[in-house]
């Protein structure tokens, strides 16, 4: 293979990320949007985060050693709610992913849409605490069982693990990404010190597809937890209607696409 000038190969990773960018604009950046104003919610609400589970655990245990068992049972079944999502999402889909494009994900989307549905009814005609344990709200279990669904629809596509709920992964991918091309472009530069070779290793190494698509996802999940913030302080969960809209734009979308012939 000839060698390509360092422009010619940014254009041909550009045209790349943009093909997976409009294969999985909904399934990622939408998602994490939606994780955001949920998330924002949820924590404004109920000062618990419902669209990550990695504190759970160890938060579950602390407040139970401090005698809040019910508060401690709270965080612990919202783990198992957030798991039973994601169980969900994987037995709609027959245990596929969603990027496969063998199964439609229809049912997943309308499933959490109501989920938020109910989330925002409760609110708003029985109270965030209408069901409780030793007066500590159970309503968020909802949020969470909605975020394993939605968790679980987009396990990998570009070439790396996606979680559109929380940004943990991501962030730690685009480390790895970063440190494994300027490693990449380091040792270039020792070989030949040519500071235009060491920028083509350092940009064919990274894969700026892969690398702009985990940016965007850490962007849209930030700017949905900005969008859910004032929305909260504006209109209460009302802001929630917002993640219904998108959720029931993407429901249609997917349930007019035909699936492949061969499925």
């Amino acid at each position: 293979m000839p060698n390509r000038p360092l422009h010619y190969k940014v254009l041909r990773h550009a045209r790349q990320f943009l093909r997976r960018f409009h294969e999985n604009l909904e399934l990622g950046t939408l998602l994490a949007f939606i994780a955001g104003v949920v998330n924002s919610v949820g924590f404004l609400q109920f000062g618990t985060f419902v669209s990550h589970m990695s504190g759970h655990a160890s938060r579950s245990a602390v407040e139970y050693a401090e005698g809040n068992t019910a508060a401690a049972l709270v965080f612990m079944l919202e783990l198992v709610f957030f798991i039973g999502g994601a169980f969900t999402t994987s037995f709609l889909l027959h245990g596929h992913t969603v990027v496969e494009k063998r199964v439609k994900y229809t049912a997943p989307v309308v499933l959490e849409a109501l989920c938020l549905l109910s989330f925002l009814l409760l609110s708003l005609f029985h109270g965030l605490f209408w069901i409780t344990i030793d007066q500590v709200g159970l309503t968020t279990l909802i949020l969470a069982y909605a975020m394993g669904l939605q968790n679980a629809m987009l396990r990998h596509t570009s070439g790396t693990i996606i979680r559109t709920t929380h940004i943990t992964g991501v962030v730690t991918d685009i480390g790895l990404e970063l440190g494994a091309a300027c490693h990449n472009a380091r040792l270039t530069w020792k070989r030949e010190r040519v500071i235009t070779a060491a920028m083509d290793a350092f940009w064919e190494r990274l894969g700026i597809g892969r690398f702009t698509f985990h940016t965007l996802l850490i962007s849209c999940f930030f700017f949905g937890s900005v969008v859910g913030t004032l929305g909260y302080v504006y209109f209460l969960v009302k802001i929630l209607i917002l993640p219904l809209i998108l959720l029931g734009m993407l429901a249609f979308k997917e349930h007019r696409r035909p699936l492949p012939a061969a499925y």
